[in-house]
């Protein structure tokens, strides 16, 4: 049976369970802030522990402003405020729960340690009997086509808490397995179905599986029974959600390990559809676009704005409601803000599931790297019998010493993924940065984890292809000078230059035997390269350039060759050679302090 390892790029969970805790994390967070304004909380804690509804319903709201502050966040944790709100999670008037589930939602986002701390106040018990009402409930959202599709408030409520019951079991470990203990994985598989419970809700409710069915065989069973799910989403070639929903779909199923081995062909294909579309040329049309959708408004619905601001005294209490519910609504460059982030999040999520569907480690590993039992793993997986009425992708192992199965190569090279991940891997423009700046913080962020998740993912298939399958020498050369001239020139960002350096490493192994093709290396390119892996004080990215220990001999022999042609040049390349020469004894240093082979770097 193939074996999977978990995703390490999106998703990590805190090693501590909950009451194992001494409680020094939390109170360093807490203790660490300066300045804790408690004016405002005492207020809002007041209007919390108010009879009245309205005075709830402000105190909750202004509870959800607070939130944005990392200050105001650690007042609210040195009161019982979380106590008091928890229960509201279970009020009849579901304008307070809705209120109530939101709030916390925000809180939940501050930290790993608020999430501790949300879970040591017991935020589980009316959290878990809320969703168990859904669970057990024939509910379906509504949505109005009068305003853009809005869901009910009751689906609200479940999209909060979802949410919430998210960022908790992402950061709480007792939190998992509290969830473990209900059967409301089963009960939620429903709300996939994006076509009954619209987008938002789906796409929610498979980042929370994905969370969940991580190094968690008792979350498989549910999973495996209900894999007919998982393939229709598979299939889905529409809009931009949908390929998000498409790659969660395969990131769930990767969780597992005997669906991972059955299924790895189906979710290459599937996935290779989500890469081939060019994030670039998308972000560039719609940046070009959301300015003039932020000037939509034509001047009749402005005059009619003013009007009805102007007579607000003869609204009704209805009409009022559904005015204030219009001004909320997303306008049409936040959708296409929404879009583009859909697309940025499907494509990496898609390169880290080739990353764990292609891997070359053939263990599992826990949260911290730790094998897990296989004999524990035998157990959980023997609840589904693979070799009954299954196609031939049941027999699927993707790797046998240390290569493909024909199949998988044959879906890499037909739907050449390599290229689609090497495009997915290019830096944005200098231009498109700045217009994202300016646009959504938040999408450049996601378009640089995306060039992150898809170089380690090509680093993996560099380790485990081999070089016709990665496209030749040649190419493998020009993406190793293109990523050097890419990560040495301008600024030094080392969250890009290690999976960087980590790739041009895996690619000097295939390079190893064609030694010629640096001879081709321009001197520029040579000094712009090992004079950044020089002046770099990160040890990760140090340590993957001892293959630099290689080049010297080459660089040697064609500057003696070319002596004559570099005429006054040649006492700088001498210089440089001479350099390189005592970067290459630096190196070999460095590389006994890594524990690597001392002579290694003058092979």
């Amino acid at each position: 049976m193939g074996k999977t390892r978990k995703h390490k790029i999106q998703y990590s969970r805190k090693s501590n369970p909950l009451f194992a805790i001494n409680g020094s994390d939390i109170d360093d967070f807490l203790n660490n802030s300066s300045a804790i304004a408690i004016g405002p909380i005492e207020a809002v804690r007041d209007q919390l522990q108010n009879a009245n509804t309205e005075e709830k319903l402000n105190g909750l709201q202004s509870l959800a402003v607070l939130t944005a502050s990392k200050d105001k966040v650690a007042g609210i944790c040195q009161t019982d405020i979380v106590r008091i709100v928890g229960p509201f999670l279970c009020e009849k008037d579901e304008s307070v729960r809705n209120a109530a589930a939101g709030a916390l939602r925000n809180l939940s986002v501050a930290s790993s340690e608020v999430c501790d701390y949300l879970v040591e106040q017991d935020i589980l018990t009316p959290l878990f009997a809320m969703l168990q009402e859904y669970a057990v409930d024939d509910w379906k959202p509504k949505f109005d086509v009068n305003m853009c599709n809005q869901m009910d408030i009751r689906s609200d409520i479940f999209l909060q808490a979802i949410n919430l019951l998210w960022n908790l079991c992402e950061s709480a470990p007792y939190a998992v397995d509290t969830f473990n203990q209900t059967v409301l994985m089963e009960s939620f598989i429903r709300c996939l179905d994006f076509s009954v419970y619209g987008l938002d809700i789906a796409i929610s409710v498979a980042q929370f599986f994905l969370v969940v069915s991580e190094n968690n065989p008792k979350s498989w069973k549910v999973l495996n029974d209900h894999v007919p799910n998982f393939l229709c989403l598979l299939s889905l070639t529409g809009d931009y959600g949908q390929a998000y929903l498409c790659s969660l779909a395969a990131a769930i199923l990767t969780n597992v390990p005997a669906l991972a081995a059955s299924y790895s062909v189906t979710m290459l294909r599937a996935l290779a559809g989500v890469l081939k579309i060019n994030h670039q040329i998308v972000i560039s049309s719609v940046i070009a676009n959301i300015s003039n959708l932020s000037n939509l408004i034509s001047q009749p619905e402005t005059l009619e704005l003013e009007i009805k601001m102007d007579t607000t005294d003869d609204e009704s209490e209805e009409a009022a409601a559904n005015r204030r519910r219009r001004q909320e609504l997303p306008t049409e460059a936040d959708i296409a803000v929404r879009d583009i982030g859909y697309l940025l999040d499907a494509q990496r999520v898609a390169a880290e599931v080739i990353t764990n569907l292609c891997s070359d480690e053939d263990d599992y590993h826990d949260e911290d790297g730790n094998d897990i039992d296989d004999e524990s793993i035998s157990e959980n997986e023997c609840v589904v019998d693979y070799e009954s009425n299954k196609t031939s992708e049941s027999s699927l192992n993707l790797l046998e010493g240390d290569k493909f199965t024909f199949d998988v190569i044959d879906v890499i090279k037909s739907l050449s993924m390599v290229e689609q991940l090497w495009q997915r891997a290019q830096p944005l423009s200098d231009d498109l940065s700045n217009q994202l700046r300016e646009t959504d913080i938040n999408l450049l962020m996601k378009a640089k984890n995306l060039r992150i998740s898809s170089l380690l993912c090509l680093q993996n298939l560099c380790n485990c292809l081999t070089a016709e399958d990665l496209g030749g020498h040649n190419a493998i050369y020009n993406v190793w000078l293109e990523l050097g001239q890419q990560v040495f020139k301008g600024p030094r960002d080392y969250s890009i230059m290690e999976p960087s350096t980590s790739l041009m490493r895996s690619a000097l192994e295939h390079l190893k035997s064609e030694r010629e093709l640096f001879k081709q290396m321009a001197q520029n390119d040579l000094e712009l390269i090992l004079g950044g892996v020089k002046n770099c004080s990160m040890p990760e990215i140090r340590a993957n350039w001892l293959q630099i220990r290689k080049l010297e001999k080459i660089f040697r022999s064609k500057a003696r060759s070319q002596r004559k042609e570099l005429k006054e040049r040649y006492p700088a390349v001498q210089t440089v050679r001479t350099n390189l020469t005592r970067f290459v004894m630096y190196l070999e240093k460095e590389s006994i302090k890594l524990g690597g082979p001392p002579s290694s770097a003058t092979d």
